[in-house]
């Protein structure tokens, strides 16, 4: 029985990752406190502008939001101690991320009019009080600390009427925000400039909230203290990369000359679904074009075969490009400089975060007690399984069985292809636990995944265990394929059914772009075997590389009871330029194969009639030899001689004697008249001419005899017209 599997979108079926919103970055809502006091220097606050712009131009989620306020002291009745340079908004357009850019140009250096003492009790607040307005996203809370660490509220009256107790109770203030921090779960990143006094940059960073991303250990807030330009970028960005459980690449630095063009490089690893790449060119004359790792030019605003691009910042000193569904590979960032600009340094790099899902299936989702099974985890981006072993060493799998009736049990998984693992080094990470005796009904499997740069992400797996009316056994059977997209895939059924005819019915889970197929066939009692196809992919996509899914056969009551996971790769289409050019060349090779076949058999035929080996002998009537002609070299398939008395002399008019080989050994001769001699000649058999001579030949062509011997006496002439045995290759000269 055949029966066709087709994918169409569906709702979201439990387990399906269709419209799964695991599979988006998390957003984040962002403060940056940036301080404004005499106690920096104006290069200090130009940094502090610069880590500002940073911040919101690299922002990976639409969602996300970002605030940005300055603060000093109040140290007089018309001074505030914090000012909110760019109020609370969203990333999710470029002329978002644009304004929040040149918002920061506001940020200055505090007048002694204006309060220009420290006062982070102030900052701190007025961060919480943002982190506290209403979010229906539940964006990850983070606050960012620019400052040289020391307080100072001496002048201010906010902090109590007594000066010399006034630092004291704005440390005091500063501790128990920092406690309301930690309950609310906002993290706080000091940043720290020139001689910052790093204890209290310390305090700020283990005061907040410490476990935004588990137990990775990069991502706990830490005090950092910058001295240069260049150590603001990086130390930001990592810290911002770190803060919203994401990672960074390795920064490329490079100079620019004036009217020039450099090249600088960024590597985006194949478990980012999100990137930013941020491009520090301080000039903001400066252009900027992305190319991606095939060397092709991506848009800056739109989309490219699965890719979305966003620019921001092309006007200013710091410019991104936000990617979602980024190639992976190594990208190239061509900056170009205007005819008259200064030579400077420029670099880039890129903050990526992995928003991937786990994939859970079972060898046997419907186990009874005491039964093993086979627990299977592999990881997928959007789009596509990710199998690269390099990728996946840094992430941890691990799944977990429980249930009613017993406790739960860890289940080890491991990618070494040693059973139960399938392939090693495929990206299907297995392990094998026995279902308890005591098992009761409900059973419940929960794969996790987790590691630097990706989001953990735990999928569960619901199962029960089967009652004694259950008459249905399934094996699914799933072959490996490599098809281009919208391509078949092949499949099988074995089906023993202990009762009466049942309705069985296919899905696919966890499959690319959320689409899923069905279609039913009805089985009937004892042994059967059914095949179905499956259409992979979207015809006409340029998609690349492993696909997800996970082939579900569902009894009549709707319970999994086979599975397996979906092992196809899809090739890239090949483009028409390619197949033309294909399809060119094999016809060049089919014509290049014809001609030589008939410059070969044209040579072979020459050389079969060439007859310059053949050696002509005459013998008188007393059996002497009188005369003897060697054929020319390379003149044609034919030569003519005439006797003159008892002398062979070779003609040049056509006249006389004509000999030309014939089949095998034989040598046809003409005599003048046109008339050939008969028998033919062949080596050791001389024919009779007129007056009593004979003609013989003799052929040193491999398998010829040997000369002609004269019956008695010696020679009494000999002419000669050959020079050399022919050479293959010869007629081409």
């Amino acid at each position: 029985m055949m029966f066709v599997l087709t994918l169409l979108p569906i709702a979201l079926l439990p387990g399906s990752a269709a419209a799964d919103p695991d599979s988006e970055v998390r957003p984040v809502r962002v403060v940056v406190l940036v301080d404004e006091s005499g106690s920096l220097t104006d290069q200090d606050v130009l940094r502090e502008r610069a880590a500002a712009r940073l911040i919101a131009l690299s922002e990976l989620s639409p969602l996300s939001q970002v605030a940005v306020v300055g603060f000093g002291s109040s140290n007089g009745p018309d001074q505030a101690p914090v000012d909110l340079v760019c109020p609370l908004a969203e990333v999710a357009t470029a002329q978002d991320r644009e304004s929040l850019g040149r918002c920061v140009d506001k940020l200055h250096r505090r007048t002694e009019q204006e309060g220009n003492d420290t006062d982070h009790a102030a900052a701190l607040d007025q961060a919480m009080a943002i982190m506290n307005q209403p979010d229906d996203r539940q964006r990850t809370k983070i606050t960012f600390l620019l400052t040289d660490g020391r307080l100072d509220v001496a002048e201010s009256v906010r902090h109590g009427p007594d000066p010399q107790a006034r630092d004291r109770n704005a440390q005091r203030e500063i501790e128990a925000t920092l406690k309301e921090a930690q309950t609310a779960r906002v993290q706080v990143w000091p940043l720290g400039f020139g001689q910052a006094d790093k204890s209290a940059l310390d305090g700020f960073a283990t005061g907040g909230w410490r476990q935004p991303c588990g137990e990775q250990e990069s991502a706990r807030p830490k005090a950092r203290v910058v001295r240069t330009s260049a150590d603001v970028e990086r130390s930001l960005l990592e810290a911002f990369a770190y803060a919203r459980c994401a990672e960074i690449s390795k920064q490329d630095n490079g100079w620019l000359p004036g009217g020039g063009t450099t090249d600088l490089h960024v590597d985006i690893p194949i478990v980012a679904t999100d990137g930013s790449i941020v491009v520090v060119k301080r000039d903001k004359r400066v252009q900027v074009a992305y190319l991606d790792p095939n060397g092709e030019p991506v848009p800056k605003q739109g989309e490219r075969d699965e890719s979305i691009f966003q620019a921001a910042g092309e006007s200013g000193p710091v410019e991104s490009l936000r990617i979602r569904n980024p190639v992976p590979g190594r990208w190239t960032v061509r900056l170009t400089s205007p005819a008259g600009a200064r030579r400077q340094e420029v670099s880039t790099t890129v903050v990526w975060h992995g928003a991937l899902r786990a994939s859970i299936g079972l060898s046997n989702p419907s186990p009874r007690p005491g039964e093993r099974v086979t627990v299977r985890v592999r990881l997928q981006t959007r789009s596509a399984v990710i199998t690269d072993p390099a990728a996946l060493k840094p992430l941890r799998f691990s799944a977990e069985m429980s249930g009613d009736g017993f406790s739960p049990a860890p289940v080890e998984l491991a990618d070494g292809g040693t059973p139960p693992d399938r392939t090693a080094q495929d990206g299907e990470y297995s392990g094998e636990v026995v279902v308890p005796a005591s098992a009761t009904g409900r059973l419940s499997f929960l794969g996790r995944v987790s590691g630097p740069g990706v989001k953990s992400d735990e999928r569960p797996y619901g199962a029960v265990i089967p009652g004694p009316a259950d008459t249905l056994l399934v094996k699914l059977v799933l072959g490996e394929a490599t098809v281009e997209p919208g391509g078949e895939v092949s499949g099988s059924l074995q089906v023993t059914n202990k009762g009466a005819p049942a309705r069985l019915t296919l899905r696919l889970l966890d499959a690319p772009e959320a689409t899923i197929g069905q279609a039913g066939l009805t089985v009937p009692a004892g042994e059967s075997k059914h095949t179905f196809t499956l259409n992979a992919g979207r015809p006409g996509t340029s998609a690349d590389g492993p696909i997800g899914g996970l082939v579900q056969v569902l009894d009549p009551s709707g319970r999994p009871i086979a599975e397996d996971f979906l092992r196809v790769t899809l090739r890239r289409p090949m483009p028409l330029w390619q197949r033309l050019l294909i399809a060119a060349a094999i016809l060049l090779a089919v014509v290049a194969a014809i001609l030589a076949l008939l410059w070969y058999r044209r040579r072979a035929a020459r050389v079969a009639a060439d007859p310059s080996e053949l050696t002509l002998h005459l013998y008188g009537p007393d059996g002497v030899r009188r005369s003897q002609l060697r054929a020319p070299v390379d003149e044609g398939p034919e030569f003519t001689f005439v006797i003159s008395g008892d002398h062979l002399t070779r003609t040049y008019d056509g006249r006389g004697y004509a000999v030309r080989r014939g089949g095998g050994q034989s040598v046809l001769v003409t005599d003048p008249g046109g008339r050939p001699l008969d028998p033919p000649l062949r080596p050791g058999h001389p024919v009779e001419l007129p007056g009593g001579l004979r003609l013989g030949v003799d052929d040193a062509r491999g398998g010829g005899a040997a000369a002609e011997r004269p019956a008695y006496g010696t020679n009494h002439t000999t002419e000669t017209t050959s020079r050399r045995r022919p050479m293959p290759g010869d007629d081409l000269l």
